[in-house]
């Protein structure tokens, strides 16, 4: 099974996000460490008199860059970091805790849904040996050497076959539902149902 597709999994999708955001504001808090550097730029008027100041060479600009270095904030921005790693941690245990949880339904999934696909086949290879047994009974019976509680057996054989077949066909499709629902969906092709050839009903001879 690809794990591409147990990833589409609202739970793992959800408890990698997490753990994404969790990892990004690590990120963030180490940031916080480093001085920021800003640009700042000014534009105003100098002059000795109102009359030049409609002048060029009245105009004045400013700019000059500004740092602010996080001298004092040592501790609050190292406390910062600790909670930040902390809920990284935390995030990481969820992501693989939902990831092994998620595999383990659906190797169950799987696994049930192979071992009924199985089943199932064995009972289509009884259903054909129990109704070869009642076509030999009735041939029997027409050429009186058996009796008529001979071809009554083999036909409860029949029909006991069939029922177990179509009880298991039901258990196979409910498989098929849970598998699906494990893997989150989308993977129809990698896992067609076989569904049984018709088998016709014994008839009373």
């Amino acid at each position: 099974v690809p794990s591409e597709l147990a990833r589409r999994r609202p739970d793992i999708r959800q408890a990698e996000a997490q753990l994404h955001s969790a990892t990004a504001q690590v990120g963030e808090a180490v940031a916080e460490f480093y001085p920021r550097v800003t640009i700042n730029a000014g534009f105003g008027f100098q002059s000795l008199s109102f009359r030049d100041l409609g002048f060029w060479n009245a105009k004045t600009w400013n700019v000059g860059p500004s740092i602010s270095l996080p001298i004092f904030q040592g501790g609050r921005l190292r406390g910062q970091l600790e909670l930040r790693h902390a809920a990284q941690q935390e995030a990481a245990i969820t992501y693989r805790r939902t990831v092994l949880g998620a595999w383990h339904e659906v190797d169950d999934a799987l696994t049930a849904y192979r071992d009924e696909q199985m089943r199932r086949d064995s009972l289509q290879r009884q259903v054909a040996s129990d109704q070869r047994a009642l076509d030999l009974a009735r041939d029997q019976y027409r050429h009186g050497m058996v009796t008529f509680l001979t071809v009554l057996d083999a036909e409860r054989q029949v029909l006991g076959a069939q029922t177990d077949l179509t009880g298991s066909t039901g258990a196979l499709s409910r498989d098929l539902v849970q598998l699906y629902d494990a893997l989150g969906g989308g993977w129809e092709s990698a896992f067609p149902e076989r569904m049984p050839a018709r088998v016709p009903m014994a008839a009373r001879g």
